[in-house]
């Protein structure tokens, strides 16, 4: 967006130019490529992303100067690279770290194969918002690329013993304040560890769960275990990167605050029903029913290494609870701003004090087939 702004600035500068004066876009660029060194190999199975550097440049009227890495197949000119990506800092500095799934995809576009070897070469053009000068100097890289399933899954569902019951539970696209990222899965569910389970997607392709956190895929059914007791599991699974993890949740608690000249706040835990639903019942709700009107509340969600997950929102409340206001997003103490005013739901005026039952949806069966929630008022 900063770019935009910037290229939408400067094109207003060069109408307002007086006739016969042109802004200086010559650029001198930097004494060459620093990391990494040509030829240089990453395995990026390993999910260790690479550091890219390199000199910076100079514009000749001392103004601002953005970078981009270019990326082409061995042989390319750069003239259509296979993919771009800007400095850090919206293109402000003269390096940038790129993941090991995001320099995988590249890899992908100059046609690396998926768990594959091969090599690319980058490069890096300097400008002015507008044409600008590319490096002299190319160098090759030699990545392993990631595993990945292609297509990417778009349904995944879990059956077995170890699940809660006969039905199929059906994993939601994992979300939190970024929004769902492409082939990741999550299912919060009571898995009984060492039972057998089956994970499958919407082409039948099934996956076993290693034991070092990655993914096997297999065009049989096949039986999958984790370790462990018969615990609730927040269990993650990305498929762009063949790899899973599962963590234990302790507790869910439903948290409220109100301002009234002094801080009020109240805590109680939710009760698991199973198939990843829990709810508060026959909550009074009587710290809502106050003279400033304040009633915000949220989840706060702690795991077995006590850290805690926070569920709520940034959205205003409209005129009414609609199913995408109810949406359940995460938040770590490192993305909320703050504890007790950050990432709270509210009730309508009309609802302040009233009592309810609380109904928290941590799967895919509700009307968002996402993280969710509801009241039911008394």
């Amino acid at each position: 967006m900063k770019r935009l702004i910037y290229l939408f600035t400067l094109s207003l500068a060069v109408a307002c130019l007086p006739a016969g004066r042109d802004i200086n876009q010559n650029i001198v660029p930097g004494s060459g490529l620093y990391m990494p060194e040509g030829g240089a190999y990453y395995d990026l199975s390993t999910g260790k992303g690479v550091n890219f550097e390199w000199g910076p440049a100079m514009a000749e009227d001392n103004g601002f100067v953005s970078y981009e890495v270019l990326f082409d197949r061995v042989g390319g000119d750069f003239s259509q690279p296979v993919s771009r990506v800007p400095g850090q800092s919206n293109g402000s500095r003269s390096y940038v770290s790129i993941t090991a799934k995001n320099l995988s995809k590249i890899a992908r576009k100059a046609g690396i194969g998926i768990y594959s070897e091969g090599e690319l070469v980058w490069t890096v053009r300097a400008s002015k918002g507008v044409g600008g000068v590319v490096y002299s100097e190319k160098r090759k890289l030699k990545v392993r690329t990631i595993n990945s399933m292609d297509p990417l899954p778009t349904g995944v569902s879990f059956s077995g013993a170890a699940m809660e019951g006969p039905m199929e539970m059906v994993a939601s696209p994992g979300i939190d304040k970024s929004g769902a990222l492409e082939g990741g899965f999550e299912i919060f569910a009571r898995i009984n560890g060492g039972a057998a389970f089956q994970i499958k997607d919407e082409r039948n392709r099934y996956y076993i769960l290693n034991a070092d956190g990655t993914m096997t895929s297999s065009a049989a059914a096949v039986d999958t275990r984790i370790s462990g007791g018969n615990d609730i599991r927040w269990l993650q699974l990305d498929f762009d990167g063949m790899a899973w993890s599962a963590k234990t949740v302790k507790k869910i608690e439903y948290y409220a605050a109100a301002w009234t000249g002094t801080m009020q706040t109240d805590r109680r835990e939710l009760s698991y029903q199973g198939l990843g639903v829990w709810k508060l019942a026959d909550y009074p709700n009587t710290i809502s029913d106050n003279v400033a009107g304040d009633s915000r509340h949220r989840f706060d969600m702690t795991l077995s290494d006590d850290s805690v997950v926070y569920l709520g929102t940034e959205a205003s409340l409209p005129g009414s609870y609609t199913a995408e206001y109810l949406r359940v997003n995460l938040y770590t103490s490192q993305t909320m701003k703050d504890r007790d005013w950050g990432v709270m739901w509210n009730y309508l005026p009309a609802d302040f004090g009233r009592p309810l039952d609380v109904i928290l949806h941590l799967n895919a069966d509700n009307p968002l087939h996402s993280w969710w929630h509801e009241y039911h008022f008394k």
